[in-house]
């Protein structure tokens, strides 16, 4: 760690590690004098060190801190209009602790789930480091997603919800039931917490400090917590902003932390903070993206006379996806079928695809025949991102003679389910997906006309239901035709659902959309078999 210094000792440039020595943001470190920063324990001698390296002779020794020591060495530096700086450069004081910040490296982060990431944060920690340990964030950035407020901004009353909690005993238990994980606590102003968010600066206590809320929450249950003599609240920081607070705390019998120890805390804690950060930066954007797919998934779809329809979404276990599908009546009780797939995962699919999805389903309303569709929809997509593009189906059909018309822009082709019990591939033209083709020489889509034969049944899917890493497309096609027809049934809903159960394997790795068709002669009721279930 470096630090940068004039002869008298201020701070005019440090990095990352050295303000995390000094317990403060680098901006605040920056103009502040360095034995104020350290301590007085170390002001006499790092006077003398500065003022012999201001000579041009270079310095090494050990300065004093409160509840320990510091190596470090001054080198004088050459600077612009004859002036003379300092570098000031320590051996980190948690060198001892370097197994241990290998092992968090390791262990934190591993996924992007929050909870966990903040489970695996005090999992580190206790007991090796500390008797009892928890990870609080700020409520404000789980709640609603806003920003973490900047370091060092106003001081007030800290709203934090505690994400996990790791205690050295021999019944964690109790401690779990008296300190629950996602319990929403508003520390006052004048408590450590609330200092440690307010400042962004590490806050060491003793027992005497714990706020009355806590200390005095229950009964007897608690009276071990008041042998916690000695407790850090570190903040933590990623990007310029504070998200929350670490707590380590020791009990008597064990020393008390001493000035290596906190630097060991706040290495730690930064470390933490990154990954706490990512998981926040997914949350949020898982959210935002699930709830913009939500609002633009079509709700409750009707079916013209004559035909019988039943749809199922089953979301991604992780990453939202762009799957979308739309039922668009027309007239003379003909219907407009839609279905694509935006590439990729999160707010970008999920834009992209209902901008899709409402364009195709005005284009489709329009009574535009399916190929004039897709062409339209391709330009739409060529000014998308530039990385995006999606498969789509387009299939207009009139249930009086169940004929269709369909093109087809790189979406898995229909499967046909016969009512002899066998299913095939139902006749689909190939055309690029859109968004790849370059503008100046659009894709030219096929359109091709086909019949639904008498109890047939159409199947529309997205490539979440047959894709996987275990088998290639051609074999997942070819396990949902074999679904289709062992859950054939006299309800369209049972028979969705059937497939679904016999493909459960696929479920979770990636959305899944399916849509069945079939005629139900003529004068069948409106509307039948229209039910929307999400797995």
């Amino acid at each position: 760690m470096t630090v940068l210094l004039t002869p008298d000792g201020e701070v005019t440039a440090c990095g990352d590690g050295a303000a995390r020595l000094f317990g403060c943001p680098a901006s605040a470190a920056v103009g502040a004098r360095l034995p104020e920063l350290l301590g007085a324990a170390s002001a006499g001698p790092l006077e003398a060190a500065l003022k012999q390296a201001a000579t041009g002779r270079p310095w090494r020794g050990t300065l004093a801190l409160a509840g320990g020591t510091l190596e470090v060495s001054c080198d004088p530096m050459a600077a612009g209009s004859g002036r003379t700086l300092v570098a000031l450069t320590a051996a980190p004081p948690w060198a001892a602790g370097l197994e241990l910040l290998n092992e968090a490296g390791r262990r934190i982060g591993s996924t992007l789930d929050l909870h966990r990431t903040a489970a695996e944060i005090v999992g580190v920690t206790v007991p090796r480091f500390a008797d009892a340990g928890a990870i609080y964030v700020l409520e404000s950035l789980l709640a609603d997603g806003r920003p973490a407020p900047h370091a060092g901004g106003a001081g007030g009353a800290a709203v934090v919800r505690r994400l996990a909690i790791a205690f050295a005993e021999d019944d964690p238990s109790r401690w779990a039931r008296e300190f629950p994980v996602n319990e929403v606590i508003v520390y006052p102003p004048d408590t450590p917490y609330a200092r440690c968010v307010g400042t962004a600066r590490m806050v060491e206590f003793g027992s005497d400090a714990i706020p009355d809320a806590i200390a005095h929450r229950t009964g007897p249950a608690m009276d071990g917590l008041l042998d916690h003599v000695s407790l850090l609240a570190v903040p933590l920081v990623a990007r310029g902003r504070v998200l929350g607070f670490a707590v380590f705390s020791r009990k008597r019998g064990r020393p008390p932390f001493a000035a290596a120890d906190t630097a060991l805390a706040a290495e730690l804690a930064s470390r933490a903070a990154t990954c706490v950060d990512n998981a926040c930066l997914y949350r949020r954007e898982h959210r935002t993206a699930a709830a913009l797919q939500a609002t633009l998934k079509p709700g409750r779809v009707t079916a013209p006379a004559g035909l019988e329809i039943a749809h199922r979404y089953v979301p991604a276990g992780g990453d939202v996806g762009g799957d979308w599908y739309d039922v668009v009546p027309l007239p003379d009780d003909r219907v407009a079928i839609v279905i694509g797939d935006s590439v990729g995962h999160g707010v970008t699919a999920a834009a992209a695809m209902g901008q899709l999805r409402i364009a195709a389903h005005t284009l489709a309303g329009s009574e535009l025949p399916p190929a004039e569709v897709l062409t339209r929809l391709d330009t739409i997509a060529q000014g998308l991102d530039a990385a995006q593009f999606a498969t789509c189906l387009c299939l207009v059909c009139d249930p009086a003679t169940m004929r269709c018309e369909l093109a087809c822009a790189g979406h898995p082709p229909p499967l046909l389910a016969l009512a002899g019990g066998t299913a095939r591939h139902f006749a689909v033209p190939h055309g690029l997906p859109l968004g790849v083709s370059d503008p100046a020489h659009p894709p030219e889509y096929e359109q091709l006309s086909a019949v639904i034969p008498a109890g047939a049944t159409l199947a529309f899917y997205t490539d979440g239901l047959v894709e996987s890493r275990m088998r290639n497309v051609d074999e997942g096609i070819a396990r949902l035709a074999s679904a289709l027809v062992a859950s054939r049934s006299e309800s369209l809903d049972a028979t969705a659902d059937g497939v679904l159960a016999l493909l459960s394997d696929q479920q979770g790795h990636d959305d899944i959309a399916l849509l069945l068709v079939r005629a139900t002669g003529p004068g069948g009721a409106a509307g039948g078999g229209t039910g929307d279930r999400a797995g």
